[in-house]
């Protein structure tokens, strides 16, 4: 199961996607996350990026997600778990 606690999370007018940032576990192998809190609230993954941070004092792993846009502000996904939903 895929799931990334998102940290960072902005709305792109240009670009018209919601781009989100953060910590995350196992392979996303579909297009669709949902909130872990509910289950009904769908996101749509456009584009994937892996990141790789490395910094003296911690070392984590960072994904950063293109999402669809839809009925949510960018800045309520920020401390959300959005996880596969298979």
């Amino acid at each position: 199961m895929f799931k990334v606690n998102v940290e960072f999370a902005m709305y792109l007018q240009s670009a018209n996607v919601v781009v989100i940032t953060g910590k995350y576990q196992g392979q996303l192998t579909g297009n669709v996350l949902v909130d872990a809190n509910n289950l009904a609230k769908k996101f749509v993954v456009n584009n994937v990026v892996h990141m790789k941070y490395k910094n003296p004092e911690k070392i984590k792993d960072t994904i950063s997600l293109n999402l669809q846009p839809d009925d949510f502000e960018a800045d309520e996904l920020v401390g959300k778990c959005l996880i596969s939903p298979d």
